[in-house]
This record gives C-alpha cells, sequence and structure tokens, in this order.
C-alpha cells in the first residue's frame, strides 16, 4: 500500500535534525510579535500580508517553515508610513519598531518590530543589536520593463551600497581602496541622508495607482509582482492563528519560488549570530559598553 506524505511530514523527515529547543523557542516569541501586529494593524484599519517565507509556510505547513527563524510581513506604502509614524504609541509595552533614519545605527531597508526583551544580531556584517525581530517591508507602486525600472534600480542599488559602506568595519577586509571610500564616504554622508534617498527612490511611483508592486528586497525578477498578486488579504491559518495573506497565494509564491511545495535538500543557516531570549537587548547594550569601557582603562 503506498503511503501519502504531506509537504510538513517530507520536511520533517528530510531536515528534522535541524530543529532543536532553541528554534521551536525563537517561533513561538515571533508568533507573539506576529500576533501584536495583527492586533495593531486591525485596530488602526491597516493592510498587511504575510510575506516570503512566511507566507510559504503558511501555505505549505501551516504556519512556519520548520527550520524557519524569522519571519517577514509587507505593507502598502501608505500603511507602513502611518505605522512607523504611530508605532510608539499603538505598540503594547515590552514591543517596538525601529527603522532606517529613525533609530541610531539601523543599517536595513526595512524596519522592524521587535520583542524589547530580548537580544538578537543577524548573521550579517553589520553589528547592530535589537531584540528578536519580524521584518516588515513597505510595498512601493514599480513600472514595467524599461529604462525607468533600470535606472530606478540602478540608484537604488547605489544608495543600498552607501548604506553598507557607512554601517560596516571600514577595516573588514584590511587597509586599501575599500576602507578608503568607505573612511571617505562617512565624511560625506550621513546614514540618516542615505536613509531618506533610498526611501525616496522606492517611492518613485503610487502603490494605489500602479499595477506592479516591488519589496525592493529580492531582486526585480523576484520582488516585482503583479498588483493583484497581493490584492484584498485573505485570512490565513497560521500556528492556530487567523492572519492576513496575499490574495492569490499560488501565483504569487510560484512567482518567488517556482515549485514551492517541494521541499528543498538543501536549507539555510541559521539567521543570527547571536541571540538571547531572556536578556533585554538594552542590557546587552550597557552591558558591552561597561565591559569594553573596562578593557580600555
Amino acid at each position: 500500500m503506498e503511503t501519502s506524505y504531506s509537504p510538513h511530514e517530507q520536511a520533517m523527515a528530510l531536515h528534522g535534525d535541524r530543529i532543536n529547543d532553541e528554534t521551536k523557542q525563537v517561533q513561538a516569541r515571533l508568533l507573539e510579535i506576529l500576533k501584536v501586529i495583527d492586533t495593531v494593524c486591525r485596530e488602526h484599519h491597516l493592510t498587511y500580508y504575510l510575506l516570503a517565507g512566511t507566507m510559504l509556510g503558511a501555505v505549505r505547513h501551516g504556519g512556519f517553515i520548520p527550520w524557519d527563524d524569522d519571519a517577514d510581513i509587507g505593507m502598502p506604502r501608505k500603511d507602513y508610513d502611518t505605522l512607523v509614524a504611530h508605532a510608539d504609541e499603538w505598540l503594547p509595552q515590552g514591543y517596538e519598531m525601529v527603522s532606517g533614519g529613525k533609530t541610531e545605527g539601523y543599517p536595513y531597508h526595512f524596519a522592524r518590530i521587535q520583542d524589547a526583551n530580548s537580544t538578537y544580531m543577524m548573521l550579517r556584517a553589520y553589528n547592530f543589536v535589537g531584540g528578536l525581530p519580524v521584518d516588515v517591508f513597505p510595498l512601493d507602486g514599480m513600472v514595467g520593463p524599461s529604462l525607468k525600472r533600470s535606472w530606478h534600480y540602478f540608484r537604488y542599488r547605489k544608495w543600498w551600497k552607501m548604506l553598507y559602506f557607512l554601517h560596516t568595519d571600514p577595516y573588514k577586509h584590511g587597509k586599501g581602496l575599500r576602507s578608503s571610500v568607505a573612511l571617505l564616504l562617512r565624511r560625506l554622508f550621513k546614514p540618516c541622508e542615505v536613509h531618506k534617498k533610498m526611501d525616496d527612490t522606492r517611492r518613485q511611483w503610487d502603490c494605489e495607482t500602479s499595477p506592479l508592486w516591488a519589496d525592493h528586497d529580492y531582486k526585480p525578477n523576484k520582488g516585482i509582482q503583479p498588483k493583484e498578486n497581493y490584492g484584498t488579504p485573505v485570512p490565513v491559518q497560521f500556528e492556530g492563528c487567523t492572519f492576513m495573506g496575499v490574495a492569490r497565494p499560488d501565483a504569487y509564491l510560484r512567482h518567488l519560488y517556482g515549485n514551492y511545495m517541494e521541499i528543498p535538500t538543501e536549507i539555510p543557516e541559521q539567521n543570527y549570530r547571536y541571540l538571547d531570549l531572556e536578556k533585554p537587548w538594552q542590557q546587552y547594550v550597557d552591558e558591552q559598553a561597561q565591559k569594553n569601557k573596562g578593557e580600555s582603562k
């Protein structure tokens, strides 16, 4: 008798050894952040969607992809701006939003809603310390393939690269041309100015009137989708909760992943290099400052 296994069962059979208690604890805390986001958006009539791997997890697993240790949502630009502007007053105690141009030292091109009672550092070149986050992406309008679009992404990548130089160790690869360029850029530009240039570039086309939407995270061939793939948010089940997903999940996910129901033979590495779910990030920062002060004496 032939046995049929669900995608989730296949995933656990292939990669179950990667799932440990810490992964489950991270997912439990991320779920709480998603609940907070959903509540705030419902209370203030804001549109949001589960995005990328989080949307994939909802469809294929009914929740988190078993090995995932992050979560993503997207919001149409107007709703995104409203949330950034009012997050401090709307989010409950213990949660906070950080974003470029608003949070000192923040290096990313998207915002985050983070658990302030934890400490988290991504597995990237940046040394930004915050809480365990859910990433929040603005969704902006876009035009079809054209010189205008190519020029748009050329400018956007330029500002993104400049932001990278401003927030990474100029001597990461030793002294030389790269470090000289990085140091020069730090003299000429402030991070908040570059964040604004990036943001202004992304806003070039209004998402309410554009036939295409861009997340400006994936490359154009993946990150630009027909507006109707997002559409009016639809309820989706996620770890026993109801969140909002894209209107056309099959079209959206096929555009990103192709055969998205197939379980990959290789999975991404852990997304963070430091995590403490019990220590508030501000406490961690203060302790490190005291430690460095003591070592400098």
